[in-house]
């Protein structure tokens, strides 16, 4: 009997902090130390899992800079992320959301040559300094629709971002891992397209299948040690 092909399953941490006001009141060698103990220790992890760093303070006022995660090891994963808060300037960070998601991958077979850190389709993600970011609930209208009409549904809409070729928009599942159905994460290299794509976008039909898409998070891709600085 021919074995069944199976995807791989990758976990997506999409982990927003704040950094607490006691951390700027610090002098400045202490503060300088526990910056560099907690970027040594988020490289330390870098080889394993794919990480982007965003820079969302001045567009928001309940979070900082957002640590986008994925890992085809869940249990690493997790282990990885609940260490953003044991050093250094961790210890100052208080998180603010924290969404989690699944995204189908390539097929366990795939060629290593062709994946980022053995698991992770190259130049799916990370590519553009601008990301959009949203968590999504359908109405359970959605789910009692014909699988043709909802296909129908996902081709317009996906003729809409078809039409900006520097737009990047991926779906992570969060069904049996959080509360929303699914994450939207939406990169863009100008704001204009990423902007104009979104406004089309709210005005598809399958928008009214939508029951809650917020918060809705801006942020903007940057170094870790430049977000830090510019926080701190």
């Amino acid at each position: 009997m021919e074995k069944t092909k199976r995807s791989a399953s990758i976990y997506s941490s999409f982990m927003f902090v704040k950094l607490q006001p006691e951390f700027r009141r610090l002098i400045s060698n202490e503060k300088i130390a526990a910056k560099q103990e907690f970027e040594n220790m988020v490289g330390s992890s870098q080889e394993k899992l794919f990480l982007r760093t965003y820079m969302v303070s001045g567009l928001r006022s309940d979070a900082d800079i957002l640590f986008w995660r994925m890992s085809d090891d869940l249990a690493y994963l997790q282990e990885t992320c609940s260490r953003t808060f044991s050093a250094g300037a961790g210890r100052y960070f208080t998180p603010s959301y924290c969404y989690m998601g699944m995204y189908e991958g390539p097929e366990i077979s795939a060629p290593k040559k062709d994946l980022e850190f053995g698991f992770l389709p190259k130049d799916t993600f990370g590519r553009h300094r601008y990301l959009l970011l949203h968590p999504v609930v359908k109405d359970h209208t959605w789910y009692e629709l014909a699988d043709q009409e909802r296909a129908k549904l996902m081709t317009e809409r996906a003729q809409v971002t078809s039409r900006y070729p520097d737009i990047q928009e991926n779906f992570f599942l969060s069904y049996g891992l959080d509360e929303p159905d699914m994450i939207v994460a939406r990169e863009a290299k100008s704001l204009e397209d990423l902007t104009a794509a979104t406004h089309e976008l709210r005005q598809q039909r399958i928008k009214s299948y939508t029951c809650e898409d917020k918060p809705v998070f801006l942020c903007l891709g940057r170094d870790l040690r430049e977000i830090m600085d510019a926080i701190s």
